[in-house]
């Protein structure tokens, strides 16, 4: 015969069971991004990549410091997870010269994995590529991998969405693991050097092939949304908050327009 201690353990149990399958549905549906590439893309999706290397300074950079960082773990068959692999750019970028290496991407956007997969299958490294629809929460429960990146993919959500992401991968990564983040960011120039950093940064995105009205209008609609944009030490307080305890900038752009952090 249960004792009512047996009962109130297991009542306990059950409840603790459902607090967390509860937070962890919270988590999910905050995770989910508030851009919708799929019904109402910020840009045509076939734009994306020209346009996502115009407006981001230091977008070059950036993915040779992430072959670097994860190079530099001397892993020949790492499993890396990609948050936000639609495009296709970590593929193309990480997996052609690190032929032991193997992705796993998600994304929400359909169209944007399907670009991605174009891309596997072009480079002949689509047996090491798996991608799925969806967030981190959507990705078996045992998965775990030797790194993540999520590049390009936080501006696009508010903080209590970015910490929700975050600390879904944060659950995915093997212990000590690192996770390489990019994204953008609150400018924080000098108000008298503000039009200096306005102007290259228009000069940049024409360089780099965007029409310059086109530049112009993602400029002025960025920095329309910069009073509610998160600061750098806001992108390194919720690593931290996500389970993170290591944190450090491995990049700034433009008086803080663009950072990237490596985290473990």
């Amino acid at each position: 015969m249960d004792t009512r201690s047996d009962v109130v353990g297991r009542d306990a149990a059950a409840a603790a069971a459902a607090a967390d399958a509860a937070v962890a549905a919270q988590e999910m549906m905050a995770a989910r991004p508030a851009v919708d590439f799929d019904t109402n893309p910020p840009m045509p999706v076939e734009q994306y990549a020209q346009t996502v290397r115009g407006v981001n300074v230091g977008y070059e950079l950036l993915f040779t410091l992430t072959d670097s960082f994860l190079r530099a773990r001397h892993q020949a068959a790492l499993d890396l997870l990609v948050v936000g692999a639609g495009g296709g750019a970590e593929i193309e970028r990480l997996l052609p010269h690190n032929p032991g290496w193997r992705l796993t991407g998600v994304d929400p956007s359909q169209g944007m994995l399907a670009q991605a997969q174009a891309t596997a299958e072009r480079l002949g490294v689509a047996e090491r590529v798996n991608l799925m629809r969806g967030s981190v929460e959507d990705l078996p429960p045992t998965a775990r991998f030797d790194a993540a990146t999520c590049l390009f993919v936080l501006h696009f959500l508010p903080d209590e969405a970015k910490l929700a992401l975050l600390k879904g991968t944060f659950r995915r990564l093997k212990p000590g693991a690192p996770l390489l983040v990019a994204s953008g960011a609150r400018i924080e120039a000098d108000e008298a050097l503000r039009d200096d950093f306005l102007g290259a940064w228009q000069q940049h995105g024409e360089l780099m092939g965007m029409p310059p009205e086109q530049m112009a209008a993602i400029i002025g609609q960025l920095m329309a949304r910069q009073a509610g944009a998160t600061r750098e030490d806001g992108y390194v307080r919720l690593l931290h908050e996500a389970g993170f305890r290591h944190v450090a900038s491995l990049l700034q752009v433009m008086s803080g327009g663009m950072g990237a952090w490596i985290a473990r």
